[in-house]
């Protein structure tokens, strides 16, 4: 049974600018069936910011920032059947480039 989980998310956006944070935290599943094994809850929050530059009437470049599990937090997915050897990804930052023409 998936444990009880709540999503929080926040955005902002003005003109070509945008910004995003989500913040998922999930809660521990002790109730549990035979054979299966218990998981901590975790709490889980990522950010992204998007800025978007017109160089033409034709092209835009748009940037992305982004941060994934910001908190580092050791997580698992309570459903997953390999969740006791592979946990959910830790820390990860990036950016992106698109350009359209």
């Amino acid at each position: 049974m998936v444990p009880a989980r709540n999503m929080y998310s926040i955005s902002y956006s003005e003109n070509d600018f945008e910004l995003k944070l989500n913040l998922k935290d999930v809660q521990e599943q002790g109730n549990i069936a035979e054979g299966e094994t218990k998981t901590e809850g975790y709490e889980m929050l990522d950010l992204r910011f998007n800025k978007t530059y017109s160089l033409n009437s034709e092209s835009d470049l748009s940037i992305s920032l982004f941060a994934n599990n910001v908190l580092d937090e050791a997580a698992r997915n309570h459903s997953s059947f390999v969740k006791d050897e592979v946990p959910l990804p830790g820390r990860n930052y990036g950016i992106k480039f698109n350009y359209n023409f």
